[in-house]
């Protein structure tokens, strides 16, 4: 059985995911993996190989914005890297982008390119096939995780944890959340939700000014394959104060 695609890296065609996993190479770094994604040509790329292209593209784009809104920040990612639409990298894409927008809110940063690495090495932790395969998204759980990453230097660990833990249950609790329709393997449809939720926690309680748009509006419907258009109350848009 095969279902969400996402892009292969190497040829750009169509990649699929499957139940059972296959033995290969990476051929990129020639590793040894084990990988659900298939390429109809035959090639394999392995998880480190696919965040550290993902990462270094848009690094480029946190290290130079300006926005503080991240839903801003997310589109200019997607509209200006070879970032897919559907995929694992879309963990990276919203933790970055809500780091970004505190940061350029006015929220306490030491070190703000060190952080954008902290994230990414934690963020490659959360493995890609419980999107799927283990029956849920990993988007809540790498926005935890990141929040834990990027904080632990100024508080004490155990209430950092406790607060990343927060982060990701509300994140989890919005998207499974019957009123807010739409296709649960959307990883546009998810990150939007996780950003937007992880950036409320932000302003409540931290004091910073993140800035939400009034309106959530899609764009990417006619692209995306996995669109359920009107049934998506992201499709005509949703006040973000609603979600």
């Amino acid at each position: 059985m095969k279902f969400a695609f996402s892009k292969c890296q190497i040829c750009g065609k169509d990649t699929h995911q499957e139940y059972f996993p296959t033995d290969t190479k990476c051929d990129v770094c020639g590793k040894n993996i084990t990988t659900n994604y298939v390429c109809p040509d035959g090639h394999h790329v392995c998880n480190d190989c696919k965040f550290e292209e993902a990462f270094n593209e848009a690094k480029i784009v946190c290290m130079n914005v300006k926005s503080g809104n991240p839903l801003d920040i997310a589109e200019i990612i997607m509209d200006t890297t070879n970032l897919s639409l559907l995929g694992c990298k879309h963990y990276l894409l919203s933790a970055l982008c809500v780091y970004t927008a505190y940061k350029n809110s006015g929220g306490k940063v030491n070190n703000f390119e060190k952080g954008l690495y902290a994230i990414k090495d934690r963020v490659q932790k959360v493995q890609t096939s419980m999107c799927k395969l283990g029956g849920f998204c990993g988007i809540p759980l790498s926005m935890g995780g990141a929040f834990q990453a990027t904080e632990v230097e100024f508080k004490d660990i155990a209430k950092v944890t406790g607060f990343a833990n927060k982060i990701s249950g509300y994140c989890m609790s919005k998207m499974i959340n019957p009123n807010f329709e739409g296709s649960p393997d959307c990883c546009i449809r998810n990150s939007a939700i996780c950003i937007v939720e992880a950036s409320k926690f932000l302003i409540n309680n931290y004091w910073v000014d993140i800035d939400l748009p009034l309106m959530m509006k899609c764009k990417y419907a006619n692209e995306n394959p996995k669109c359920n258009r009107e049934k998506c109350r992201l499709y005509y848009g949703i006040k973000t104060e609603k979600l």
